[in-house]
């Protein structure tokens, strides 16, 4: 058991990436994410990913569409910056080309982040074994601190 009026340390997070796809679910992370840094005084980036693994589908990876995405995910994240100043959060926009789980998981090692604010969605059964789950695969293969939100 811990004695928690032991502890003599607090933890500070300086740091803190929150990955953003765009999606309802991300929006919610990216309020808590928002919240997170506002409470530490932290740095805020929100890191979006034009996914280029073997799963995302052939008509997305011609240089044109890649390019457009960049453009869109760019676009999403400049307006997650303006919102995080506006509330008084020090925050950046980072848009990254590659496999998601593995782009967050260098962003993090990089920068030395603190923590990763993600979304989750709740998926079970043959869903989660057919599709995994960005979120999961950063838990799994990483050793920053995840605070998943599930929407």
């Amino acid at each position: 058991m811990i004695d928690y009026a032991a502890c003599t340390t607090t933890t500070v997070y300086n740091l803190i990436i929150v990955p953003t796809d765009g999606s309802e679910a991300a929006e919610t992370a990216a309020e808590h994410g928002v919240a997170q840094a506002a409470a530490h005084d932290a740095h805020l980036v929100f890191l979006a990913v034009v996914e280029m693994s073997g799963g995302a589908a052939p008509e997305t990876r011609d240089g044109d569409a890649v390019e457009d995405q960049r453009k869109n995910r760019r676009g999403h994240v400049e307006s997650l910056v303006e919102q995080a100043d506006e509330g008084g959060v020090d925050a950046e926009g980072v848009v990254e080309t590659g496999v998601p789980s593995q782009v967050i998981l260098e962003q993090a090692s990089t920068r030395g982040a603190d923590l990763l604010v993600m979304a989750t969605q709740a998926r079970s059964g043959v869903g989660r074994f057919l599709f995994g789950s960005v979120t999961e695969q950063t838990i799994r293969d990483g050793d920053t601190p995840v605070l998943a939100i599930q929407r």
